[in-house]
């Protein structure tokens, strides 16, 4: 999976929103503040519902991305 910062670059709206919601899986990880935990598990719902949203991937979409990523 792309960074957050060169998925942002790539203009990619499901790349981006797939690296932010693995940031924030991580911070809410490394978090030992229970108000940023439940700040950032808010956050990343909101994120997931918005992939969730996002039109399907058909395999040759998703084979294209994928060969996009390594080459």
């Amino acid at each position: 999976m792309a960074d957050l910062v060169s998925a942002a670059k790539s203009g990619n709206k499901r790349e981006t929103l797939e690296a932010l919601r693995d940031k924030i899986a991580t911070s809410i990880q490394d978090c030992e503040s229970g108000r940023d935990v439940a700040a950032l598990s808010k956050r990343l719902m909101e994120v997931m519902n918005e992939i969730d949203a996002l039109p399907s991937l058909s395999d040759d979409d998703e084979l294209a991305e994928l060969q996009e990523l390594y080459g």
